[in-house]
């Protein structure tokens, strides 16, 4: 790995073109992953708001189980990102097998305990008669595809620390053209193919995630910037097992508790009926495509500032942070105002019915203002996996959805009859206490130390 023509510049070149240069690839790829999502809604909407539903009621309990792996993998990011940052490349090498040797053990029991808990779950949330059969053949068969997205996360973030974005990318947009071929065919059997509807779009979306996962395993297996993988570098070592469950551990828990908080979130919205279930995974799904962007700063500025902290550049980790901070509230400020500005017609796009349309819109009139704050929130998050230091982030995301969110939405829609309206008004009041709290920790600049030895 010594040959990598990316450390140069992480560690001094530009920090605004740096960052821009990083993020676009995980942006793409974000939008990608978002595209699995929109097309399966376009889709299914055509089915009607059931079908279309049953996707939205699943996703909270499915990011509920890859939270866990992701908040492992977002530590071996800081592992890999930091050894390689300060030279050591052989420590990053045995980081990358460990961490995919861990993923793929823990993908095995979350698929597993997935499949079978998934009737209870959906019966748990409330979810509405109509869509509930619909969302557990959805549910069983995702869940049955973990390990797939477990690997894929491995080989995301081992390239990604070393300063690679843009093969993940490619990959990335592969599957997706695979998807996308493949989802009208399996929804509503064309070519000679039967009719799956829901479970069509999930069995599309599997088999997606099957071809990114054999692509990763075979770069880090055959050769891939130096990292030469062989089955006994996914053994697990003591050392490593320690330092990844002292920084995971921390955001497996604030993962899996946002997810379980949106598994409640969902639970709450459900009560209100399918049209608001409906209008409310129309207007995730469109805020899902701006906080691309986000994601994308979030992957580039966990990376700059790992690699410079682990070369012990602590000035210029701080710039990197600042900056990024600058960019993507005002980024998002602008998304904000162009979604409130197109908000009936974006509605329309997935869902061309008048309940949905009128309710979709209010939720978006709502919520689209707090996007900027979300954005302090995120950049705080990628402070935190970069440097290593994640307990406090964990907190702040546990008082935002738990708090905050779940709190404020229960007396707004319950105790005070706001109905629908108070869900939208705690979903944006819990993002800008969420942005502010993060402000304020990442300007105390305690994430400034190593955590490698």
């Amino acid at each position: 790995m010594s040959g990598n023509p990316w450390r140069e510049r992480i560690l001094k070149g530009s920090v605004l073109g740096t960052l821009l240069w990083l993020a676009w690839p995980v942006v793409i790829g974000n939008l990608v992953n978002v595209s699995y999502n929109l097309i399966d809604a376009v889709w299914l909407g055509r089915l009607g708001k059931a079908a279309f539903g049953a996707p939205t009621v699943v996703w909270p309990l499915i990011m509920f189980l890859y939270s866990v792996g992701m908040g492992y993998a977002m530590a071996g990011l800081s592992l890999i990102s930091q050894y390689y940052g300060d030279g050591n490349y052989e420590m990053a090498r045995r980081s990358i097998g460990q961490l995919l040797g861990f993923t793929l053990l823990m993908a095995s029991g979350l698929s597993v305990a997935g499949f079978l808990t998934a009737s209870y779950l959906l019966r748990l949330m409330g979810v509405p008669p109509d869509i509930y059969p619909l969302a557990l053949g959805y549910a069983r068969i995702i869940f049955a595809g973990i390990p797939f997205a477990f690997a894929f996360f491995a080989f995301n973030m081992a390239s990604s620390a070393i300063g690679d974005t843009v093969t993940p990318m490619k990959i990335q947009v592969v599957t997706a053209v695979v998807n996308i071929g493949l989802d009208p065919i399996l929804i509503f059997g064309l070519l000679g193919a039967p009719r799956l509807e829901v479970r069509g779009a999930a069995l599309a979306t599997i088999f997606s995630r099957m071809i990114a996962s054999a692509i990763g395993l075979y770069l880090l297996f055959a050769g891939f910037h130096g990292i030469s993988l062989r089955l006994r570098d996914l053994r697990i070592e003591g050392w490593w097992l320690r330092k990844v469950f002292s920084i995971g551990t921390p955001l497996a828990i604030q993962r899996s508790s946002t997810s379980l908080g949106f598994t409640v979130m969902m639970s709450i919205v459900s009560r209100f009926g399918s049209t608001v279930v409906a209008a409310y995974g129309v207007a995730v799904r469109i805020v899902d495509i701006i906080q691309s962007f986000t994601w994308g700063l979030m992957r580039a500025t966990s990376i700059m500032v790992g690699q410079n902290i682990g070369a012990q550049q602590y000035d210029r980790s701080w710039e990197i942070t600042r900056k990024s901070m600058a960019l993507t509230a005002g980024v998002l400020g602008l998304g904000a105002a162009l979604i409130f500005a197109g908000r009936a017609p974006l509605v329309a796009l997935f869902v061309n019915e008048p309940d949905v349309l009128r309710e979709g819109s209010r939720m978006l009139s709502v919520f689209v203002w707090s996007i900027p704050f979300f954005g302090l929130f995120f950049i705080g998050g990628a402070v935190a996996n970069g440097s290593g230091h994640t307990k406090t982030y964990a907190a702040i995301s546990v008082i935002r959805l738990w708090v905050l969110r779940i709190g404020l939405s229960i007396i707004l829609a319950y105790n005070l009859g706001l109905g629908p309206l108070g869900i939208y008004l705690g979903m944006a009041l819990s993002n800008i206490g969420a942005g502010l709290l993060a402000f304020l920790w990442t300007i105390r600049k305690t994430w400034l130390q190593r955590v490698i030895d």
